[in-house]
């Protein structure tokens, strides 16, 4: 039996922002800006090995209730990133 995974919190604006962003849609009923998003982050194993796991974030259509995933390591490396002043 595998250790269960420690969630860690995301940030949901910037989750929220990158979905406006590229405007994605639902797979299922297509529909644009019904997204929800879950607050902490899941982990897809591959085989019995958890170090060998994609983190992702799980993304929700408020329409119709599919569940999608959306890998997380693109959008926390963008959010952590300070942004730069203007000299």
């Amino acid at each position: 039996m595998a250790k269960a995974a420690v969630a860690t919190a995301i940030d949901v604006a910037a989750v929220e922002e990158h979905l406006a962003r590229y405007v994605v849609s639902c797979p299922l009923c297509k529909g644009v800006g019904q997204l929800g998003v879950a607050h902490d982050e899941c982990k897809i194993i591959s085989g019995a090995d958890a170090k060998d796991g994609i983190s992702v974030v799980v993304v929700l259509c408020k329409r119709c209730g599919y569940l999608m995933t959306l890998a997380s390591d693109q959008i926390l490396k963008k959010a952590a990133k300070p942004k730069a002043k203007a000299a």
